[in-house]
């Protein structure tokens, strides 16, 4: 049977040859006066019947944050605190300096970083405060190129150096635009050019109102091939690491955990202060946590003795024992909202409703951190928290529980070594081997603090850990990327 063709088709078919050589869809769909998709979608119909060549590429663009419009208009925070120290004659207090930059509060602490990380000025703390020295009298910096370079529009080679910096720093986001071309090849213009020229007389599409209004009676239909294959549906299934997800479920479920729910945004009290984390700690800033600013900043205390008592362990230890954290406690901290970065919390508020032994509790759920990314970090992932409350458990408890759910998910090989959390002690890291990445961290854990369980009453051993389901996927599969698991691969 003769090659047919769609009305659609012939029209495309027609406008390659009228523009003749290499096409752009973009052009295609300009000149027929068509959207661009639906140009796309008949090119690859007709790329499929043999008659065209199409090919795509990805052309990347850059564009800037506000953090970057900012830094493009005012210069790089740490060139200016450079400068400023210099004009002062090379030498200057650290608050004078960041005056006479006219930096902020966010502003100093990444000056200070950057200035020192690059080496232009040594940085010394003395009884009168801290002093900033110049090493050099002048500096340069390639990602401050790189953002005026953006601003006015130049094209900027996205492998350089400068632009993953920038990237990393986030005072830029790329984006990513697939172009396609077209193009007949010699051996088939002649071809092409009899399909667009013929005319099938009848009808094409048998349409639903050609049936309602009759007017197909003693018409003619086009003819047609009833030898095509169609194409098959892409049926609906689920996802493998949502699988592994759900399996891992299955297996704590029949270890008798009960499971719990949390919700995502987060005071930063159960985020981190019943978590005995002092509210000055690093991860604590916006460069390692998601701060909540629409539509509010701060949420409630539900149980303001529960707060009294946390208030009081981290400023003198309450009635632990421990010496807390010898400092103040700010309601107004406590009270920020935030993205949870870990499913601890959801255990916390577990616990509080929770207080008599025995409990087993898990949870399988995502968490938020403003991490780089890379092969082993992402800024949302999966975690599966769990934790056990009993009299006389001990951290050899803890160990076999966790070398069980590796082994269930055919982790053939894991060691533990001592570790170190605000939270619990003793505290234990299970690395997995990788075939690739070598050992990665996958299950942290260890002890509740006293700090931690005494405000709530509870007296009893409680064993918690935070398994990175992603890292355990990971590890029992032989992938080498975490951000292979959000794919369609």
């Amino acid at each position: 049977m003769s090659q047919q063709l769609t009305e659609g088709e012939r029209t495309v078919l027609g406008g390659l040859l009228d523009l003749d050589g290499r096409v752009k869809a973009g052009d295609l769909a300009v000149h027929m006066d068509q959207r661009e998709e639906r140009i796309v979608s008949i090119l690859n119909s007709l790329a499929e019947k043999g008659l065209i060549e199409l090919n795509s590429t990805d052309i990347v663009s850059f564009a800037l944050t506000s953090e970057g419009e900012d830094y493009a208009d005012n210069g790089l925070p740490e060139i200016r605190l450079h400068g400023a120290v210099v004009s002062l004659g090379g030498k200057a207090d650290l608050d004078e300096a960041i005056e006479k930059a006219g930096l902020d509060r966010k502003e100093k602490g990444i000056a200070v970083n950057w200035v020192r990380r690059n080496g232009w000025v040594s940085i010394v703390k003395t009884e009168a405060g801290t002093q900033l020295m110049a090493v050099q009298q002048e500096c340069q910096s390639d990602v401050e190129d790189v953002l005026k370079g953006i601003q006015e529009g130049r094209v900027i080679p996205e492998s350089s150096e400068a632009v993953k910096m920038a990237l990393e720093r986030r005072l830029v986001t790329s984006s990513s635009q697939k172009v396609f071309e077209a193009v007949i090849p010699t051996s088939k213009r002649e071809r092409a050019k009899a399909l667009v020229e013929s005319e099938v007389e009848g009808i094409g599409d048998l349409t639903p109102d050609l049936l309602l209004t009759g007017a197909w009676e003693g018409k003619k239909f086009r003819p047609y091939n009833v030898e095509t294959v169609p194409p098959l549906p892409n049926r609906g299934k689920r996802h493998p690491y949502s699988e592994f997800n759900e399996w891992l479920r299955e297996i704590l479920v029949g270890l008798g955990f009960t499971e719990w729910f949390g919700p995502y945004v987060e005071t930063e009290f159960w985020n981190n202060d019943t978590l005995f984390v002092p509210q000055d700690h690093v991860a604590r800033e916006v460069q390692d946590q998601f701060r909540v600013g629409y539509p509010y900043t701060h949420g409630d205390i539900p149980d303001k003795r529960y707060f009294r008592a946390v208030k009081a362990v981290h400023e003198n230890g309450g009635e632990t024992g421990s010496i807390g954290w010898q400092a103040p406690f700010s309601e107004e901290v406590a009270k920020r909202l935030c993205l949870r970065a870990h499913t601890t919390p959801v255990s916390m508020r577990y616990l509080w409703e929770h207080r008599e032994s025995p409990q087993k509790m898990f949870i399988i759920d995502r968490n938020f951190r403003s991490e780089t990314l890379s092969a082993t970090h992402a800024q949302e992932f999966n975690q599966c928290e769990g934790i056990i409350m009993d009299k006389g458990l001990t951290l050899r408890d803890l160990m076999g529980y966790i070398s069980e759910i590796c082994k269930r998910v055919g982790i053939k090989k894991f060691k533990f070594k001592p570790g170190q959390f605000p939270f619990t002690e003793p505290s234990v890291e299970c690395f997995a081997k990788h075939d690739v990445l070598g050992w990665i961290e996958v299950a942290p854990g260890g002890i509740l603090r006293p700090e931690v369980t005494r405000p709530l009453g509870i007296k009893d051993s409680v064993l918690a850990w935070g398994i990175g389901s992603g890292r355990l996927y990971m590890a029992s599969m032989g992938i080498n990327d975490i951000r292979d698991l959000y794919s369609r691969d």
